[in-house]
């Protein structure tokens, strides 16, 4: 059970449900009593769907935060998209682990550059121009700030024991 109480569907105010709806999830009724906070925090998480970065390398960052953060709530929301991105299960139960020797060289970068970021908030030098290799500067500042974001929502909902969903929700409605 949740550490606050989540207002229940049938008890939002219009302009909630009109959020609600974007994203019906535990985790939106959970920002709705931060107040004005869920709007954005909504419209945050889904331009990283129209930035630079690929789907699967998203994904990939998401599940590494999640697994760093102990959150079965992003994980749960994001294990079935990552695997629809190009993922399969023995990479990402490497992903999770972080045991990446056997993943290329792009994948391996990424990791390490999350693990670094999750970790110890800024990446050494060596790490960053590991990725550097790989990834424009548009997609290193778009990993690092989904770093953030993810981080931020795992503290959130791991803070406040916010429910797994029933299932995943649907992405349909945020663009």
């Amino acid at each position: 059970m949740a550490r606050i109480t989540l207002p229940e569907v049938d008890s939002l105010t219009p302009e909630q449900q009109d959020l609600y709806q974007r994203f019906p999830a535990n985790l939106t009724r959970a920002l709705l009593r931060t107040g004005a906070c869920t709007d954005g925090y909504l419209t945050l998480g889904a331009s990283f769907r129209q930035g630079h970065l690929c789907a699967k390398y998203r994904e990939l960052v998401i599940l590494r935060v999640a697994a760093l953060s102990h959150s079965a709530y992003e994980r749960m929301q994001h294990v079935e998209i990552a695997r629809q991105s190009g993922w399969r299960k023995s990479d990402i139960d490497a992903i999770e682990d972080g045991d990446i020797q056997k993943l290329d060289g792009k994948t391996q970068a990424v990791v390490r550059f999350t693990d670094e970021c999750v970790n110890h908030v800024k990446v050494t030098g060596v790490v960053f121009h590991a990725l550097r290799c790989y990834c424009s500067e548009e997609e290193i500042a778009e990993i690092t700030l989904l770093i953030g974001h993810y981080m931020m929502t795992a503290r959130f909902l791991e803070t406040l024991e916010v429910e797994l969903d029933e299932r995943p929700t649907s992405w349909e409605k945020m663009a």
